[in-house]
């Protein structure tokens, strides 16, 4: 008898280890959209078109049109008067929404970074995507200490003006600051050729948040962004390593090619939720 309740007490174990295991592996992914991918609409269009999309998180680039009772007269960013900052504020609240990011956003001096974390801190956004001088870094890493904010380096694909593409290139400017990470876009190591699934292992010990692309084409420079799953990219293997890292932050989707942007969110989110 007491042969057969060790053996039962082990055979329970074991089945509340795959339960949780299943119930850790299907977390629902945090996902945001970066608002760059409706950059034909105003903000306020592209707030009323994603209700139509669980999403509910953004990363609001600096000016795009307020839309609204502002039209074209004004752009989102941290120039923005009391009132305009007054709209946005309720065009979030009013819907549900949150600005989980700013950018990409750059700054020539100490004035100017101030002014965007003094933005970032009023509207509660905890990271600021930017692909600042590496001189500027420094200065970066201690004033967003100041604000309780982090600074993320966004790339673009290589021959845009620095070598932030390259993702141990990054990590070796990085090392040693506390409060300066890494805004991934797989998007831009695909097209300068850098293996995804590695670019990920590289960045893992300062990875805060992924513009997360799929492509049509590996290695081409100007290669347009598709659908999650219509491109070539391995994305499902990319995943398995975010969730071999324990990965918590967000999937942001910035689909700037779509010819209809909505179309190609919601397909990435359905993808993200079945994967």
């Amino acid at each position: 008898m007491k042969r057969f309740m060790v053996l039962l007490a082990a055979l329970s174990a074991v089945v509340c280890g795959c339960a949780d295991s299943n119930s850790e592996r299907k977390a629902p992914r945090k996902v945001a959209v970066q608002t760059w991918t409706f950059h034909n609409h105003t903000l306020t269009d592209t707030v009323n078109m994603l209700k139509q999309t669980p999403v509910r998180a953004l990363q609001c680039y600096p000016g795009q049109k307020l839309g609204g009772k502002f039209g074209k007269d004004a752009a989102f960013g941290h120039w923005m008067t009391p009132e305009q900052k007054a709209y946005v504020k309720g065009l979030m609240s009013s819907n549900g929404f949150k600005i989980i990011g700013y950018g990409v956003v750059g700054a020539n001096d100490e004035k100017g970074i101030r002014a965007i974390c003094e933005f970032a801190r009023e509207f509660s956004i905890p990271a600021i995507a930017t692909e600042s001088p590496k001189s500027l870094l420094p200065l970066w890493d201690k004033i967003c200490g100041e604000y309780g904010i982090r600074m993320v380096i966004h790339c673009h694909q290589k021959g845009s003006g620095n070598d932030y593409y390259n993702p141990k290139v990054v990590m070796e400017l990085i090392k040693d600051a506390k409060n300066v990470g890494v805004c991934a876009d797989n998007g831009a190591w695909g097209c300068s050729g850098i293996d995804n699934v590695q670019g990920f292992k590289d960045v893992e010990d300062k990875l805060v948040e992924i513009h997360f692309k799929d492509l049509k084409e590996f290695g081409k420079l100007d290669s347009p962004t598709v659908a999650y799953g219509e491109g070539v990219l391995p994305l499902k293997e990319m995943l398995a390593e975010l969730d071999r890292q324990g990965y918590d932050g967000y999937f942001i989707i910035e689909d700037g090619s779509a010819s209809d942007p909505l179309l190609n969110v919601k397909k990435d989110v359905e993808f993200l939720k079945n994967n």
